[in-house]
């Protein structure tokens, strides 16, 4: 009978579908295995017994592994990404029955939790929609490049390969509420994370899921990344074709040219000048925030070496797999907290981050991350001349901190400044 044949194909394209998705999630950790080198994988697994276990220890035992919640109600955010201005850096999101045995729906950096956990009893009463199916949360949708990244991503890609079928679930903030309005660097983060094609949900009002799989939290700021996050990324990297190239400087000077209150977003004295030097000796300087972000990953992909400013752009540079070979170096422009190198660490053995900080300036009443660095020229190069062609002398030097301490001068004639 018709009906029995409709029935019976029905049947088979579901199959056909799990049969793809166990397909997926095969050959991403296959592939994963294959790259990632067992004495890294050792490191990584360590890595992740200690937070495990720091887990167990301070959240009544609970597990650090995926769960399936039934009914599960999701609060847009209330707030994110706002303690300088005294608000809250992640409040709402999945509300908890339990904060203390639910770890898995807070959110870390390095050891620490830095989110407000909200619960039923605080949630705004606002009418709720109820859906079914299955939803993957993967957390906020911000406007913040390096956030999203570092912070708010690493959910997805996980969900995205799980052999199950359902939507990956997104929370606008301050940030466009449907796929069409999103950034192009958004649509392309999200589509980069999601191998598996599965449809993302970006949703602006409270819902009820009838099965919500968390997935915990696979990259903290602070911390090396789970080693399926790692072995996934490396999947996700072969959908970029990377560009040849020499050596690479990722610069800041366009987003934070440090000269006005207005340009005051962080930076340390004197790139403008490090970026030409670097150009007499055939460095590529690129200007991250210019280029799509497939055009920046094919960049990192095919550079002999890297020289970042840091700041967010290097943020990106933990979308990419494990490079041992790559050289990577981040030149700081403020103090680094502890555990601040092991995400590149952990994709890149040979990243060094130069902290050579002279003097650190900021505005009156500013972020210490908007501020202002003099460096130590000769400790820079240092690092800097193995990778290049021709060193950078001595007279390179005094200029640059001859230029450092003009650009200093020239912005407290507009700027109220202190040192740090």
């Amino acid at each position: 009978m018709a009906w029995i044949r409709a029935l019976r194909e029905a049947a088979m394209q579901r199959l056909r579908r799990l049969g793809a998705r166990w397909r997926l999630w095969l050959a991403v950790r296959w592939q994963g295995a294959r790259r990632v080198p067992s004495g890294h994988r050792r490191w990584l697994r360590r890595q992740e017994r200690q937070w495990q276990g720091s887990i167990r220890q301070h959240y009544s035992g609970a597990p650090w592994s995926i769960v399936r919640l039934r009914g599960a109600l999701v609060q847009p955010f209330v707030d994110l990404l706002n303690r300088p201005s005294g608000g809250e850096a992640y409040f709402g999101g999945v509300l908890f029955e339990d904060p203390q045995r639910q770890p898995v729906l807070r959110h870390f950096r390095g050891d620490q939790p830095i989110d407000r956990p909200l619960t039923r009893l605080e949630a705004p009463q606002r009418a709720v929609e109820h859906c079914g199916g299955r939803l993957f949360w993967c957390g906020p949708l911000a406007f913040h490049f390096g956030h999203q990244i570092a912070d708010f991503s690493s959910r997805a890609l996980l969900a995205s390969v799980d052999p199950r079928g359902g939507e990956l679930l997104w929370l606008p903030w301050r940030s466009a509420s449907t796929w069409e309005e999103l950034l192009p660097w958004q649509r392309s983060l999200l589509t980069y994370l999601n191998p598996g094609g599965k449809r993302h949900r970006i949703a602006t009002e409270p819902l009820q899921a009838s099965e919500l799989v968390v997935v915990p939290q696979q990259a903290r700021m602070r911390a090396a990344p789970s080693l399926a996050h790692l072995e996934a990324l490396g999947w996700c990297e072969q959908a970029i074709t990377p560009r040849a190239g020499g050596v690479v400087y990722v610069s800041r000077t366009r987003v934070a040219a440090c000269t006005s209150s207005a340009t005051l977003a962080g930076a340390f004295s004197a790139e403008a000048l490090l970026e030409a030097f670097l150009r007499e000796r055939g460095v590529e300087v690129v200007y991250p925030e210019t280029l799509p972000l497939e055009e920046q990953l094919a960049i990192y992909l095919g550079a002999e070496a890297l020289i970042v400013a840091e700041g967010s752009a290097q943020h990106g540079l933990e979308l990419l797999g494990f490079h041992p070979q790559k050289p990577v170096v981040v030149i700081c422009r403020r103090a680094q907290l502890p555990g601040m190198e092991l995400p590149l660490l952990a994709r890149f053995p040979n990243a060094q981050f130069v902290q050579a900080l002279q003097q650190h300036w900021m505005a009156k009443g500013g972020v210490a991350w908007n501020g202002l660095a003099l460096l130590h020229w000769p400790q820079v190069t240092a690092v800097l001349n193995p990778l290049l062609p021709q060193p950078l002398a001595a007279a390179e030097c005094a200029a640059l901190q001859q230029a450092g301490e003009d650009q200093l001068r020239a912005l407290a004639a507009h700027v109220s400044l202190h040192a740090v």
